[in-house]
């Protein structure tokens, strides 16, 4: 899906001992990402690695680095002093890169390093290809708990559509502490809520039906590391709970 957005070109300069960890370069999907040397590293031995994806089909590996070829965009034969890597952000993620001056590949041995981020994109479901980009998403939380059975939901939930949200939060959809009933205290997180009265897949089936005759998109919580005090989970493996 790398040409979901306009192509556009975005430059990364490089700086001698610089440290950009903490630093966000945003990126869009098709844009493409040219790295350059600063005038204090131009005549220097630079090699560039990254964890990126460099093709559509890649799959991600923390720890596997490819080294990126230097382009010579220069006539003159001994002029490399404007020659830059290119990456074609071609899936989304957060990627690292690094860089090292003394010829070696050795993350140990880097002068400098820093993060960029393609971000990733929504299509509606309708088949026409649009994106909703994450800047235009407006988006309502609601207590799934409180909607009561399937049946009833659009009814509860349209007044969400008429206010012109293009995106709700649902809280858990699991079965829930049956004392304390908290949405984050979850009993059995491969079962429906049985208040909701339906099944996995009845609820698929609303969630598409409001993507498709609102342009309503829905997410939900993982949250494996929140369980009651009854969840199926810890009493399978009570090695698993801990106290701060």
């Amino acid at each position: 899906m790398g040409g979901v957005h306009d192509e556009q070109v975005r430059i990364l300069i490089l700086n001698e001992n610089e440290d950009n960890n903490e630093k966000l370069f945003r990126l869009k999907t098709g844009w493409t990402l040219q790295i350059v040397l600063s005038a204090g590293l131009s005549s220097r031995k630079i090699r560039i690695f990254t964890n990126a994806c460099l093709n559509e089909n890649d799959q991600f590996q923390r720890n596997n680095y490819q080294e990126l070829k230097w382009i010579y965009p220069s006539n003159t034969k001994y002029d490399d002093s404007n020659r830059y890597v290119s990456i074609l952000c071609c899936q989304s993620g957060s990627f690292h890169y690094y860089f090292t001056i003394d010829g070696t590949t050795s993350k140990d041995n880097l002068n400098g390093q820093g993060y960029f981020q393609v971000e990733s994109y929504l299509l509606w479901p309708d088949g026409s290809g649009e994106v909703l980009e994450q800047d235009c998403i407006t988006c309502q939380s609601v207590l799934s708990k409180s909607l009561g059975p399937l049946s009833e939901w659009i009814s509860r939930l349209e007044v969400t559509h008429h206010s012109g949200y293009n995106m709700i939060h649902f809280t858990p959809v699991q079965i829930l502490n049956c004392i304390s009933n908290s949405s984050y205290s979850i009993s059995d997180h491969h079962k429906l809520n049985p208040l909701f009265q339906g099944t996995y897949e009845e609820l698929k089936l609303l969630i598409d039906n409001m993507a498709k005759q609102w342009r309503i998109l829905s997410i939900t919580d993982l949250v494996y590391n929140h369980a009651a005090n009854d969840c199926e989970l810890l009493k399978q493996h009570p090695e698993a709970a801990y106290n701060l």
